[in-house]
Order: structure tokens, then C-alpha cells, then sequence
């Protein structure tokens, strides 16, 4: 399995780069602040999300109408509401199911996802641990990816970057420890005080 990963990784270093080209063509001039490796909870599936804070001035302006603030007060109190309808917190700024921008259904993203799935159905009747293992690497393979596309200069220092995993309780925690490791203590601190909104 170490092989297949070793394999993999300049592979997917290869297609974030380019779909990071697609992307920064598409935002023009924007300011990108945020990059996000996402996955499944059975790592078989794999997408770059990007956003920038013009992107997310816009969404957050939907989440001001009268009608989606009284919705949002059925689940939250007057007070985190209130921080949403004034504009002090943004509850998209961490969400990369919310971004603007990603590699998109014809990327070579897509492709690495293919050899993912078919990789973990020959796991299918492996013991427990392998399969763990399986995760692991997957998940350390894309952090050992941004980290040399940091080098490279792909990803700013001003860009927070991080790994996420969709619909998985392991999510917060996959999110936090890959941010601290890919980014300043600063950037981090912003990050890890955003989740605090929704405990």
C-alpha cells in the first residue's frame, strides 16, 4: 500500500496544480484565502475547493435575507444570528461544500479518484486495520501534497490551507489537525476559533 501512495502523491501534486491554474483563471483578480483537499469518509473520492473573499462577501449576503436569518434562528440563538445578520461572523468561510471555485467534473482529480475507489474495493475483505491504514496514508498523502505545493509557491502563505472529510464525525478533527500542520500559528488560530461558533 505505501507503494500505491507513493505513486499517488505526485500524481495528485500534479492535478491540484493544475486545476489551480483553472481556478485562478476563473477568479481573476479575486483574493483567494482558503484551499481545501476534500474526500469521502471512504477515501475513495477526491476534490480541490478554493474561495475567495469576494466569493464569500456574495454568499454571505444570501444568508442575510429576512427569510434565511428566521430559519437560521430555529437552530441557533438570537445572539449567533444576530453575528450572522451584522456581518461579524461568516458561517461559509470553513465550509468547502459553500466555495465558488473547484477542479471540476472533467479534472484529472477525477481520475485519481477512479484508482482510489478501485484501490479500496480490493480492501473490501481486508481486516479492519488495513483498511484504517488504508485512510491514514490517504490522509497524510494529501497533506504531504499541499506541503510541497506550499514550497513550490501554488499555495501563498496567506492561503489557509487543509484536508476535509464530507459527512464523517471524524471531519472536525481531520480539519483542525491538518490546518495546524499546514499553516502559521495566525492562520491557524483564525481557523481553529471559527468552529467554536457551532459547539
Amino acid at each position: 500500500m505505501e507503494e500505491f501512495f507513493k505513486a499517488l502523491e505526485p500524481m495528485i501534486q500534479r492535478a491540484v496544480q493544475i486545476a489551480m491554474e483553472k481556478i485562478r483563471r476563473e477568479a481573476g483578480g479575486e483574493r483567494i484565502y482558503g484551499a481545501a483537499l476534500e474526500t469521502d469518509s471512504d477515501c475513495i473520492t477526491l476534490f480541490l475547493a478554493v474561495n475567495t473573499e469576494e466569493s464569500l462577501r456574495r454568499r454571505d449576503e444570501k444568508d442575510r435575507s429576512p427569510k434565511r436569518l428566521k430559519k437560521l434562528k430555529e437552530y441557533w440563538g438570537e445572539e449567533k444570528v444576530r453575528q450572522i445578520a451584522d456581518g461579524s461572523f461568516s458561517m461559509n468561510r470553513w465550509l468547502p461544500d459553500e466555495w465558488s471555485y473547484s477542479d471540476g467534473s472533467d479534472s484529472e482529480l477525477n481520475e485519481i479518484s477512479r484508482l482510489l475507489y478501485e484501490k479500496e474495493s480490493t480492501l473490501s475483505d481486508a481486516e479492519g486495520d488495513v483498511y484504517d491504514q488504508f485512510q491514514e496514508q490517504f490522509l497524510e498523502t494529501l497533506i504531504a501534497v499541499f506541503e510541497a505545493l506550499r514550497r513550490e509557491g501554488v499555495f501563498g502563505p496567506e492561503i489557509t490551507c487543509f484536508v476535509s472529510m464530507s459527512d464523517d464525525e471524524r471531519t472536525p478533527e481531520i480539519e483542525k489537525e491538518s490546518a495546524r500542520r499546514l499553516n502559521s500559528p495566525e492562520l491557524y488560530e483564525a481557523f481553529a476559533q471559527w468552529g467554536t461558533f457551532f459547539e
